[in-house]
């Protein structure tokens, strides 16, 4: 799943940094460092892939198709993006939920365009539209389709873009 999102960025312009002889990424930009990999492998608890932009870089947490507590604490209060091929929708629609993830440090979650429409139609249903916007009063939850855009408007530039 990593080098499945590493690949989506690569292909809108985002490409993974390299690696030096001593395992640190050679920081050029636009890029994005993996981070399961060489040096940066201490810090693969914060995330799986870091997209560099101010004020704080972006980590995107990588989960496959289930977000259960794994994805909410993976962004451990720093500015997170969580990406997966998320199939259950509830687990994302209660306001409770999207406190959480708001809390835990979240900008964005990205996922299939189908589950994100049935979270989306039953999060304004149940009248708590309101709850689904980040920090920046943008949308939490996106579809994976609009991710690749999205990284290129704030990669080296601004994560209040997202």
């Amino acid at each position: 799943m990593e080098l499945l999102c590493s690949e989506v960025l690569t292909s809108c312009g985002i490409p993974a940094m390299f690696t030096d002889a001593s395992g640190w990424p050679v920081w050029e930009m636009p890029g994005h460092v993996l981070m399961n990999s060489g040096k940066m492998a201490s810090l693969q608890a914060l995330g799986d892939i870091l997209i560099p932009c101010a004020p704080t870089n972006l980590v995107i947490s990588i989960k496959s198709e289930v977000a259960r507590e794994r994805l909410l604490y993976s962004a451990n209060s720093i500015e997170g993006v969580g990406f997966g091929f998320f199939k259950e929708p509830e687990e994302f629609w209660t306001s409770s939920r999207m406190s959480l993830y708001k809390r835990m440090g979240f900008s964005a979650i990205y996922m299939p365009d189908m589950t994100h429409a049935a979270v989306m139609t039953h999060v304004s249903a149940a009248g708590d539209a309101r709850h689904a916007v980040n920090i920046n009063g943008t949308d939490l939850y996106r579809p994976l389709s609009v991710f690749g855009d999205d990284m290129k408007r704030v990669v080296g530039r601004s994560s209040a873009l997202l």
